[in-house]
């Protein structure tokens, strides 16, 4: 099995969408704790309706899955560092929730290429990456993929592998 991950960061909702469709995404599972975003589109609603427009399926597993507001805020004002942040998301959120680990797990593996989705560009300085860390220990043949959506305009345009 694969799972894609991507974030939106540097994208509009019509370079993200098409950067989904040039990789063949079948299905975005939103992560975010809280699927809103000061930037048009990406809101949960609003978001479902592009992705729908062009066939690709929305779920949200965020409410469970996602890093607390409370632990991005304090991040974000150095009142703890991002690796605690991540580190308390390893032991205390997705030791809580084992069947959305699993409903990941599903969505991923039966129902076509699927995305998780946050807003970090880079996987690596978001929680997506730990929650396809924690899947790799149920599953060690599992591959995970990173989408950059980003147009070459932006990027060098390279998808990582």
């Amino acid at each position: 099995m694969t799972i894609y991950t991507v974030g939106y960061e540097g994208c509009d909702i019509d370079e993200f969408v098409a950067g989904l469709v040039k990789n063949k995404i079948k299905r975005i599972i939103d992560i975010r704790r809280n699927p809103v975003s000061r930037k048009k589109g990406f809101s949960k609603n609003k978001l479902a309706a592009e992705l729908q427009k062009v066939g690709i399926e929305y779920s949200y597993l965020g409410k469970e899955l996602g890093v607390p507001s409370a632990w991005r805020k304090a991040a974000k004002e150095h009142l703890i560092t991002r690796k605690k942040m991540f580190n308390d998301y390893k032991t205390k959120i997705l030791p809580k929730h084992p069947k959305q680990v699993e409903e990941v797990i599903e969505l991923s593996s039966k129902r076509g290429r699927s995305a998780l989705l946050c807003y970090e560009n880079e996987a690596t300085d978001c929680h997506r990456h730990y929650l396809t860390e924690k899947i790799k220990t149920k599953l060690p043949e599992t591959k995970v993929k990173d989408i950059n959506v980003l147009p070459k305009t932006k990027s060098l345009g390279l998808a990582k592998s």
